[in-house]
């Protein structure tokens, strides 16, 4: 049986937990709604175009090993960090014969965030 004192302490640590999760820097969520210009130094493992929508705004989606960061596509150090990430791809991906693919976010993202032409 679950006492109150419990109960209280399991309510304390989820309302903890979701103050942190909102508060986090630009964090995705479903889809960038803002950005930020302050430049990521963190390696990065992945990265999105994201288009304007409804409530999406134009952004870089930037996936690292603590998560996914929306940035202004305009900010002058994005597209340098997206060419080193892209020329660094290329070279492990040339340097290896059977490069291994592991799952993404990103991936995860693009691929439940759009319908399946299957499901026609």
């Amino acid at each position: 049986m679950v006492n109150c004192g419990t109960l209280l302490k399991s309510a304390l640590v989820a309302i903890l937990l979701v103050v942190a999760v909102e508060s986090t820097d630009e964090k995705l969520a479903e889809c960038c709604e803002t950005v930020s210009n302050v430049k990521i130094t963190e390696p990065i493992t992945g990265y999105m175009i994201q288009k304007r929508n409804a409530q999406c705004v134009r952004a870089v989606i930037f996936q690292t090993a603590t998560g996914l960061y929306c940035s202004q596509l305009t900010a002058p150090w994005v597209r340098a960090k997206i060419v080193a990430f892209e020329k660094e791809k290329a070279q492990k991906a040339s340097s290896s014969v059977a490069p291994s693919s592991p799952v993404s976010l990103l991936s995860i993202i693009t691929s439940t965030a759009s319908p399946s032409s299957s499901s026609k």
